[in-house]
């Protein structure tokens, strides 16, 4: 996985966020390892320090505990209500402005008709107005 570069968030929980998801996943059960640290840098292509504060925040929800000379292993699923991750910023980012896209679209669509069925209105002197 790359990190996403325009995702405010630091590399740590875009990695955390990463690593929950696939614990949440069906790929992985509990008293499964999670991949050792040089391959989870090969994978993400950060520092070994931002790595292991990735799995600090695994640890600290109580889904993997770590073990000298074992690695570290899945204690735990994410609850339910917890499994289904929040999209990131980024994410929300990106579903608001196809929302905005559509909206925009549909504004035009909506005057395209307005237009045929009553004429410009633009150039039209509002109700009262005329003759001023």
């Amino acid at each position: 996985m790359a990190l996403d570069a325009t995702d405010p968030r630091p590399a740590y929980q875009q990695i955390a966020d990463d690593l929950r998801r696939f614990v949440a996943s069906d790929e992985a059960q509990v008293g499964d390892k999670l991949p050792s640290l040089s391959e989870l840098q090969t994978k993400y292509g950060r520092a070994v320090m931002t790595l292991q504060k990735a799995l600090d925040v695994l640890r600290s929800e109580g889904l993997v505990m770590s073990r000298q000379g074992e690695g570290t292993i899945i204690v735990k699923k994410p609850e339910a209500h917890a499994g289904d991750v929040s999209p990131s910023p980024h994410e929300l980012r990106q579903m608001f402005e196809r929302i905005n896209s559509a909206l925009d679209d549909l504004s035009r669509r909506v005057s395209a008709v307005e237009a045929e069925l009553f004429g410009s209105t633009s150039a039209d002197p509002q109700p009262g107005q005329a003759g001023r």
